[in-house]
C-alpha cells in the first residue's frame, strides 16, 4: 500500500488564521498539532514511513519538513507550480512506480492534509476494507451522509451493493456530481440516497493510470509516462480537480459510506460545528470569555478575546489581526481577503510565523528601524554563513545550545547568554544539539527586509 497527502492547497476560508503562505493544512487547530501531522501520524498506524508520500507546492518544502519534524523516511513531492489536485495524484502515481518501485497492483490511496476526523480508529477501518474493494477493480470514494444542503462538496449517489464486511459496506457509484447548484444539493438531501464526497480515494496503481489514461488523455500524453518528464512539462498541464477529471467521468466508482464525524474545516461555520461548545452554545478557543452571548465561536491565538451579549457571531484573533463576522457569513471570507490582496495588504498573504530551511520566525514586534522575532532553530542545521549590509543582529538563548561562530571565532551559547554582531559581520549560528533550540533575535537598521542576506 501507499498513500499520497496532498498538501499543497493554499488557505483563504479561514483568515486571518490561514494565509496564501500559511495555509489550512499547517494549522494547530485540535490539538498542538498541524492537520498535516494528525493526518500523518493517522496514517502512520496503517502504514509505514516510507509508504507516505507528501505532495506540495515547492513554496511549502520547509514549513512541511519543520512541521513534521522529527518524522523522516517519508517521500516529499515539490510541484513546480500548483495545477489542483488532477496533476497532483497523476505525479503521486508515476512517482510510486519510478522512485519507489511500487507494485502496479499496490492500492494508492489519496489522503487530504487538512481534515478533521473521528474516531481515527474506525476511519482506519474504512481503509482497510477499502483494499479488498479497490482490488477488485474500482476506483474507491469514500461518502458521509450529508447534515444539510452545501454546495461546496461533490456529492456520490449509492448504487448496488458490491460487498459488505462488518458495519463497512462498498456500493457501486451510480452518479457523482461535484459542487451542484443549491437547488440540486436540496433535492440530493431528500432523496437520501447521496453521500457527500470526503475526498478521500483508493484504488491501485493500475486502474488509477488506466482511468486518467482514458478520462485525462492529453494530461496523460503531456506526462510522458515519466515522473520527470511530467515535472519538466507542468507548466502545460491543466489546473483540474480529481474530482472533475475522473470521479465525474469514471465507470468503475464505488463508493464506501463512513459513519464518522468529518470535517473539511472548510470555514468558520465548519469549524464551529465540530469544536466542543457549552451548554449555551459557545465554542471557546485560547484565552476567551463569553458573557450573556450565545452560539458563538471566539477563537484566541494570542490574546484575550472577550464577547458580551451577542449572538450567533464568530471572533478570531491572531496576532496581526481580528476578524469580526456573523457565523452565516463564513462564505464571505475569501471575499475580504481578495479585498485585503488588492489594497495590498501584507496581512492577505503573509502570516507572523514564517519557515525556513534551518526552522522557523515568529515576528513579535517591530518598528521603523527595528524587527523582533522567536527563532526555533532544529538540531543539526545552521543560520548562515552569510552577513546583513544594513542592518544589526542581537540574539539573546532561550533554549538550547549553539555553537556560534563570528569572524572564525567560535563559542558555544546556552540559556540567558546573548550575542551581537554588527552590520557587514559574517556569521554561523548552528545547533549541534538534541533539541530545538529558541532564542529572540533583534535586527536594527534603516533596511530590514529578508533580502539583505550576503552568503559567506
Amino acid at each position: 500500500m501507499k498513500a499520497l497527502i496532498m498538501a499543497g492547497g493554499s488557505g483563504t476560508r479561514l483568515w486571518p488564521l490561514s494565509r496564501e503562505k500559511y495555509p489550512k493544512q499547517f494549522l494547530k487547530i485540535f490539538e498542538e498539532k498541524s492537520l498535516l501531522r494528525l493526518t500523518y501520524e493517522r496514517l502512520l498506524r496503517l502504514l509505514d514511513h516510507r509508504d507516505i508520500i507528501i505532495a506540495t507546492s515547492k513554496e511549502y518544502e520547509y514549513h512541511v519538513r519543520n512541521d513534521l519534524y522529527p518524522y523522516d523516511g517519508y517521500s516529499l513531492i515539490l510541484e513546480p507550480e500548483r495545477k489542483n489536485t488532477g496533476p497532483t495524484v497523476l505525479l503521486g502515481l508515476l512517482f510510486a512506480l519510478e522512485k519507489l518501485s511500487s507494485s502496479e497492483d499496490e492500492v494508492f490511496f489519496v489522503i487530504p492534509s487538512d481534515h478533521y476526523i473521528q474516531p481515527e480508529e474506525r476511519y482506519l477501518d474504512y481503509l482497510r476494507f477499502a483494499q479488498k474493494v479497490a482490488k477488485m477493480g474500482y476506483v474507491v470514494a469514500f461518502g458521509i451522509k450529508p447534515s444539510h444542503p452545501d454546495t461546496n462538496f461533490g456529492y456520490i449517489k449509492l448504487g448496488e451493493k458490491l460487498l459488505s464486511e462488518g458495519e463497512a459496506v462498498a456500493y457501486n457509484m451510480e452518479r457523482f456530481v461535484e459542487k451542484p447548484s443549491y437547488q440540486l444539493a436540496q433535492d440530493f438531501l431528500r432523496d437520501g440516497s447521496y453521500m457527500w464526497n470526503s475526498g478521500n480515494f483508493a484504488f491501485t496503481i493500475k486502474v488509477g493510470l488506466e482511468e486518467i489514461k482514458i478520462n485525462a488523455s492529453h494530461m496523460w500524453e503531456l506526462s510522458g509516462e515519466s515522473f520527470g518528464v511530467m515535472i519538466e512539462n507542468y507548466s502545460k498541464l491543466p489546473e483540474i480537480a480529481f474530482d472533475y477529471m475522473q470521479m465525474e467521468k469514471t465507470k468503475r466508482g464505488a463508493v464506501i459510506p463512513m459513519d464518522i464525524v468529518w470535517s473539511d474545516v472548510g470555514s468558520f461555520e465548519g469549524l464551529y460545528r465540530v469544536l466542543p461548545s457549552n451548554h449555551k452554545g459557545n465554542v471557546h478557543v485560547g484565552d476567551t470569555l463569553c458573557l450573556d452571548s450565545e452560539n458563538t465561536l471566539a477563537y484566541s491565538t494570542d490574546r484575550l478575546v472577550a464577547l458580551i451579549g451577542v449572538r450567533d457571531v464568530a471572533v478570531v484573533e491572531e496576532r496581526d489581526a481580528v476578524l469580526v463576522l456573523s457565523r452565516d457569513a463564513s462564505h464571505k471570507v475569501k471575499d475580504l481577503v481578495n479585498h485585503l490582496i488588492s489594497m495590498g495588504r501584507r496581512e492577505a498573504k503573509y502570516h507572523v510565523e514564517l519557515h525556513e530551511r534551518w526552522g522557523k520566525r515568529l515576528l513579535l514586534d517591530e518598528g521603523n528601524a527595528y524587527k523582533i522575532y522567536k527563532l526555533t532553530i532544529y538540531p543539526n542545521r545552521e543560520i548562515g554563513p552569510h552577513m546583513h549590509m544594513h542592518s544589526t543582529r542581537t540574539w539573546m538563548v532561550l533554549k538550547g545550545t549553539l555553537l556560534f561562530n563570528s569572524k572564525g571565532e567560535e563559542s558555544f551559547v546556552s540559556v540567558g547568554d546573548s550575542r551581537f554582531v554588527n552590520k557587514a559581520t559574517p556569521y554561523l549560528i548552528r545547533n549541534s544539539g538534541f533539541i530545538p533550540a529558541e532564542l529572540i533575535e533583534v535586527r536594527v537598521g534603516e533596511y530590514l527586509e529578508d533580502d539583505d542576506v550576503i552568503p559567506q
